[in-house]
């Protein structure tokens, strides 16, 4: 029997002699099968037993059961220093009371983002050792060498009411390496200055939102990477001057109601086709089912003016699909020009914040770079957050999310 829990075990170097079960926990005694060879402090290989301890250390469960380990460990006498030492196994690190694996067992289960509470009551031990457990791996991966080649900034939510973190992503090995507290241009061209001269001359690529601050911070501490404005938020702000222009022939329409219509009939006035239209407007070209490109170009028909503002969306969306630079860069030229005979407030706003970011747009066709997995890892943020019902310190916070998307 004994053979048959020792291979259950499945730790080398350990034996079980005994096992206990009491209720739905199991106590199996072992020891080691290996004596020690010498002595750590002198050498010697004059060795005897002083005594055998009786050790109880925590393990994994076996058959859904609660199981301990009661190792009977040697401590020896040197026969030649006349000092003594303990037996250790890796598996079994002095003055622990869980095994590593099952500390690694707490550490997973943790990086995937559960609560220290969930983890203790579900693994049936105290939210000191899944604290540690997470501490320790932690630790482990503050001590990860990284040289990425791309890198990712975008902000994360710490606390409601505080300044947004700044998480850093490795695009090619598609990792979080750092969290930042803050995003303002100073705290980011810090960390970018402390980084090995060796790490900042192999950053090639920094993908980022319309920020001006982590534009600043990049081209100060790293002026020779290239830097891609991500074309998810400029396109949103294509479709965001769309709909200003759609809100606004609303409000038009419902100002020239005529003196004297009843309140009743208010709606009547203030076009209900064009709330209708607002998912239609904004759902790209190509997507458009047959229905749908009927009743736009009926409300085209009705008012040319949201016509042309559709228009000047589309046309921005044509800039990304260019085969090149060249191309991609003639595109907008003739998007700008549009934008500056059409005369609409909202689009004469976007396009000026375009020319302010031309060149990390088109720095995209040089590049192709998104923030896509960023965006990804900021959902992940939510999640963790929303499983641990708010992490209080942001150093929690940032080991966190280091530790479930590193």
């Amino acid at each position: 029997m004994q053979d048959h829990a020792t291979r259950l075990v499945g730790v080398d170097g350990l034996v079980v002699i005994e096992v206990q079960r009491a209720g739905e926990q199991l106590d199996l005694q072992v020891e080691l099968l290996a004596r020690a060879a010498g002595c750590p402090h002198c050498g010697g290989t004059e060795l005897r037993v002083k005594e055998r301890p009786l050790v109880r250390v925590r393990d994994l469960p076996i058959a859904g059961r609660l199981t301990e380990l009661v190792w009977r460990k040697r401590r020896y006498r040197c026969g030649d220093c006349a000092r003594t030492f303990t037996e250790t196994h890796e598996q079994l690190p002095a003055r622990q009371r869980v095994t590593a694996r099952f500390r690694a067992r707490l550490a997973d289960r943790v990086s995937d983002g559960a609560a220290h509470a969930e983890v203790a009551r579900e693994e049936r031990t105290s939210r000191y050792q899944v604290a540690r457990a997470f501490a320790d791996r932690a630790v482990q991966l503050e001590a990860r060498d990284d040289r990425p080649r791309r890198l990712s900034l975008d902000e994360a939510h710490h606390r409601r009411g505080h300044e947004l973190a700044t998480v850093v992503s490795d695009l090619d090995r598609r990792c979080v390496i750092e969290v930042i507290d803050g995003r303002d241009r100073r705290t980011i061209e810090r960390w970018l200055s402390a980084l090995p001269i060796e790490v900042r001359a192999g950053i090639e690529v920094v993908s980022i939102d319309p920020y001006d601050a982590y534009r600043y911070a990049i081209r100060a501490a790293l002026p020779h990477a290239r830097i891609v404005c991500d074309h998810f938020h400029l396109v949103r702000g294509a479709n965001t001057a769309l709909d200003a222009v759609r809100r606004e022939r609303q409000r038009h329409a419902k100002a020239r109601r005529p003196k004297g219509v009843r309140r009743s009939g208010q709606h009547a006035a203030w076009r209900p086709d064009l709330y209708r239209a607002r998912h239609r407007l904004l759902k790209a070209r190509e997507r458009l089912t047959e229905r749908e490109r009927r009743r736009l170009a009926a409300l085209f028909e009705r008012d040319p003016l949201m016509a042309e503002a559709w228009g000047l969306k589309e046309r921005f969306r044509d800039v990304y699909r260019a085969a090149d630079h060249a191309e991609a860069e003639r595109r907008l030229e003739l998007f700008l020009a549009a934008v500056d005979r059409a005369a609409l407030p909202a689009f004469d706003a976007f396009a000026k914040g375009i020319r302010l970011w031309r060149q990390e747009l088109l720095a995209y066709f040089d590049e192709p770079t998104t923030n896509g997995y960023a965006e990804g890892i900021i959902n992940k943020v939510k999640v963790i957050k929303r499983r641990a019902y708010g992490i209080p310190t942001f150093t929690a916070f940032r080991q966190r999310v280091l530790l479930a998307c590193g």
